[in-house]
């Protein structure tokens, strides 16, 4: 076997890991192929980040981008292959204080405003105060500003008309989805005694993916890593699992990396045979194994003396557990 010094080996190591991420294969969706070297790019930060908290925001913009385009959204906000369903995604809330009674021309409002709102719903807390019981809240109307997708802006006073006790809740659906809405709702209580306090929140659409998109697959495979990387501590292990397999599961990536690997085998075990090198570190030759060794040793290597001696060390048992075995 040729020897190298370590300077040498990492530099072919970089080289081919740099061809291995650029080669090419034969044509194919121009989207796919994004999606494929962004998934590498969140494989390299989940391996190399030494935080991995700090690139969250990276990682999101990376997947939330991906998703965008391959769910194809038009110039009106609308998607080809995704639409807006009345499921909940999130909600925009406000919580005020109501003193004016039931009986009075102008109540208490309270307004919410969000994007996608297709619900509006008035909530009665147990408690007014930490100390102090909530008293049931008069709901009268919900005034609703409304622009939708098409550009057109409606105003409507929708009846509610009813009590809404403590710990209890009463919602009033739109008539459509709004892609933006303003919502005020009309609120008051039994009399100047009687305090209360009431949250009201705008329910936003969930956007669902068309199973007919020829990206459904790959769109289901990058929400499932951007959960993980969304979540409050996030799991190194299973994110780069979880990259890998969404990686593997675009059309003809786990067909070229089984190929890589027996042709890569394939020459190891020729050379074994015949006594022989090529004298160059190919595509395929490292494993993650060995290229985290290498990298520990590199680390190593600019440190004390004592660490270059170490470094020095893992490489001799690194290159003996390389060579192949007669």
């Amino acid at each position: 076997m040729s020897r190298f010094t370590l300077s040498t080996l990492l530099l072919a190591l970089a080289v081919a890991v740099s061809a291995q991420e650029t080669q090419q294969t034969a044509p194919r969706d121009a989207n796919i192929d994004m999606v494929a070297r962004d998934l590498h790019a969140v494989g390299r930060i989940a391996n190399l980040a030494d935080d991995i908290a700090r690139e969250r925001q990276v990682m999101k913009a990376i997947l939330d981008n991906d998703t965008r385009t391959l769910r194809m959204p038009r110039e009106d906000g609308t998607y080809r292959w995704a639409s807006l369903q009345r499921e909940e995604e999130s909600r925009v809330t406000d919580e005020k204080d109501v003193q004016r009674v039931h009986t009075e021309k102008e109540l208490r409002e309270i307004t919410v405003t969000g994007d996608n709102g297709y619900r509006v719903e008035v909530l009665v807390p147990r408690k007014r105060t930490t100390f102090s019981a909530n008293n049931r809240v008069w709901v009268r109307n919900v005034i609703v500003d409304s622009t939708g997708f098409d550009g057109k802006t409606t105003h409507q006073e929708l009846p509610v008309n009813a009590w809404v006790s403590p710990g209890d809740a009463t919602g009033v659906p739109l008539p459509e989805i709004g892609k933006s809405v303003k919502a005020t709702v009309e609120v008051g209580v039994e009399s100047g005694e009687k305090q209360a306090v009431a949250q009201v929140a705008l329910v936003q659409a969930k956007l669902v993916d068309d199973p007919s998109s020829p990206y459904f697959p790959a769109i289901r495979r990058l929400l499932q890593v951007r959960e993980i990387v969304a979540a409050k501590e996030i799991n190194r292990g299973q994110l780069k699992n979880s990259t890998d397999e969404a990686l593997l599961s675009l059309p003809g990536e786990l067909e070229k990396r089984t190929a890589e690997m027996e042709e890569a085998a394939r020459v190891r075990r020729q050379m074994a045979e015949m006594g022989t090198t090529t004298g160059a570190i190919a595509a395929g030759d490292a494993t993650p194994d060995v290229t985290r060794e290498l990298a520990e040793i590199a680390r190593l290597s600019a440190g004390t003396l004592q660490e270059q001696a170490d470094a020095r060390t893992r490489l001799d048992a690194l290159i003996r557990t390389l060579v192949p075995k007669p």
